[in-house]
């Protein structure tokens, strides 16, 4: 599989690599929540609140990002977003208050925005007409970002949070100076597309929301798994640190084969294809999660990351073809906004734990694929690639 990646242009490679280290946040955050709920002495809908400013902020200044990144290219938009949102995060280690803990969260999401769409729509550009597979070397770095971020966060953190947490930044700036390359060599006719209001608007219709709409069941079930799973077996079931964030990797490193297998598979039959087979049997596997022991709760999410990624990159190869004149926004409507929209269902979750307890979380888990997976119906995909794509 790795031999068809050969002929992907270098810079495909050094912003799917920069992707992966501005998406160790992310993941580092969700196995921060129980340092920072013991440390702050939080409850479980303010631990959710963390999580949805960093999600939130991302994702409502993303799309506008996208359209700001279609009306002209801004490369300088990858670097910039890349250290903020290492910076930020670190921040969020190292302060002694909650609000402190919010700003900081919310700059790294900004931060992870900024990069995002103009990333996306550079690697779409530069895949000709190999977009899958563009889109699957960009998303699979993101989520082996995440995974690796969740491991980073896990080890640092088991030797206390002294000085070493400052050993955090420094693949930001590594990653900053390639992106920075980058962005100065890169042909400006690489980004340029006529994204104007007239071909957005016309973008839009029920095919296109139904899209977002699974987007957004599908990030709720995806952040609420990042969310509380570390919660329930440290804070609920009294399990080790270790042990949670085990899951949590392996959830997330399973995601990189996902990402990569939907791109591959979407050029092949289809995106909504791909969607339909791999949301169906998701709320099945969530539901016997809560019951499973062993092995078989690693086993479990595994599967269930692997199906949750192959929809992500499949809905983000989907939305660049509804709208190929906006390929920023379409990037960061799918990278974002929905995503936020799904993520604030994460603090209604928090808000359950809190009322009926952690179990409940994961039976509404398990009933939000069957709403994904009836948006799905009333999706279109276009016929025919449309657009002009820049070779590098």
């Amino acid at each position: 599989m790795l031999n068809m990646f050969r002929s992907v242009p270098i810079y495909v490679w050094l912003i799917a690599l920069g992707h992966g280290i501005t998406d160790l946040s992310p993941g580092a955050l969700y196995v921060a929540l129980p340092f920072l709920k013991a440390k702050l002495g939080l409850t479980y809908a303010q631990v959710s609140a963390i999580v949805m400013m960093q999600n939130i902020t991302a994702s409502l200044s993303q799309p506008f990002l996208g359209y700001f990144s279609d009306c002209k290219p801004r490369p300088w938009l990858m670097p910039i977003g890349c250290l903020l949102c290492g910076a930020a995060m670190l921040g969020a280690l190292l302060v002694n208050d909650y609000h402190l803990v919010l700003l900081c969260t919310a700059l790294s999401g900004f931060g992870n925005a900024a990069f995002h769409p103009e990333a996306a729509k550079v690697v779409n550009r530069l895949s000709g007409k190999s977009i899958g597979k563009g889109a699957s070397l960009f998303s699979v770095w993101g989520s082996i970002g995440v995974a690796s971020g969740s491991m980073l966060m896990a080890l640092l953190l088991s030797q206390g949070a002294g000085s070493l947490l400052y050993f955090y930044i420094v693949p930001f700036l590594l990653s900053g100076a390639a992106l920075f390359y980058v962005a100065i060599t890169l042909s400006p006719a690489t980004g340029a597309q006529n994204g104007s209001l007239r071909h957005l608007t016309a973008s839009f219709d029920w095919s296109l929301i139904s899209l977002l709409g699974m987007v957004a069941a599908r990030a709720t079930v995806s952040s609420g798994i990042s969310a509380f799973v570390p919660l329930y077996y440290v804070s609920y079931l009294n399990g080790s640190t270790l042990y949670a964030s085990s899951l949590l990797t392996v959830y997330m490193a399973a995601g990189a084969f996902g990402t990569m297998l939907g791109g591959l598979m979407s050029d092949k039959y289809g995106s909504k294809t791909v969607m339909v087979y791999s949301i169906l049997p998701l709320s099945l596997l969530m539901y016997v999660f809560r019951f499973a022991e062993g092995i078989w709760p690693f086993f479990i999410l595994a599967i269930v990351s692997v199906l949750l990624t192959a929809t992500f990159t499949s809905s983000l190869v989907l939305i660049q073809k509804m709208m190929p004149n906006n390929v920023g926004m379409a990037s960061g409507l799918n990278l974002g906004f929905s995503v936020g929209l799904g993520t604030m269902g994460v603090l209604a979750l928090g808000k359950v734990a809190d009322l009926w307890g952690m179990p409940m979380i994961f039976d509404i888990l398990a009933f939000l694929p069957m709403v994904a997976l009836g948006l799905t119906v009333f999706i279109r995909e276009p016929v025919r690639e449309e657009g002009v794509r820049a070779e590098a």
